[in-house]
């Protein structure tokens, strides 16, 4: 198979943590001229937009949860003097996330975290003060139970603006696990928002929720 060969089918085909470790290693060099550019996907600048417009300045520093190749970090650092951390599965990934840089030519993220979201994270709790993410919650990636290490990690008061697979936010249980996080007083009542997938390809005009709330 062909770098080029590489799209949403074999993404959505993953089921296993070594499973994403090994197509994104092959596929980590190319994603962004390949996949990114052939898709148009700009998932990530809308839930950048969602964060930006609920977040304040004591929201930092920022983890970027599957930040990949980083696109997520670099549209967030030209909204303002965030620091932000990446946290992968793929080393390969983080490879290419760890040679962004910002406008004033600093590297983009402060730390990177290898790190599998299906396990316990190598992360202190209450070090983050909100976490993002575009493209984790799909496919075969990462399922609602993933929540307790990010709940976890973040403090009382902590943001999150979290993008999930059409699909998959009613039918794997992330909007029941939202509403038993509510009643449990885990979170605020979160706000669903609508954004862009993708500009081109086949699946051009897909829109993608983003679920905005903050820890208790």
């Amino acid at each position: 198979m062909s770098d080029r060969d590489f799209d949403l089918t074999d993404a959505y085909a993953v089921e296993t943590p070594d499973d994403n470790r090994d197509l994104y290693a092959r596929w980590a060099a190319t994603y962004e001229s390949t996949f990114v550019a052939d898709n148009g996907y700009v998932y990530h600048l809308g839930v950048v937009g969602s964060f930006v417009d609920t977040a304040s300045d004591g929201d930092d520093p920022v983890l970027d949860v599957g930040c990949g190749t980083g696109l997520m970090g670099v549209a967030l650092r030209t909204t303002g003097p965030w620091t932000v951390d990446g946290l992968d599965l793929s080393a390969e990934m983080l490879g290419e996330a760890r040679i962004k840089v910002a406008g004033e030519g600093d590297p983009v993220y402060r730390h990177l975290h290898e790190g599998d979201l299906t396990a316990t994270l190598d992360i202190p709790s209450g070090a983050y003060g909100a976490v993002v993410s575009s493209g984790t919650f799909t496919h075969g990636h990462v399922g609602p139970t993933a929540f307790d290490e990010l709940y976890r990690i973040t403090r009382p008061g902590g943001l999150f603006a979290i993008g999930i697979n059409p699909d998959h936010f009613t039918n794997l249980g992330f909007a029941d696990r939202f509403v038993d996080d509510v009643a449990a007083g885990r979170i605020t009542e979160p706000v669903i928002q609508r954004v862009n997938t993708y500009e081109a390809g086949d699946h051009a005009g897909q829109l993608s929720p983003v679920a905005v709330f903050r820890t208790l």
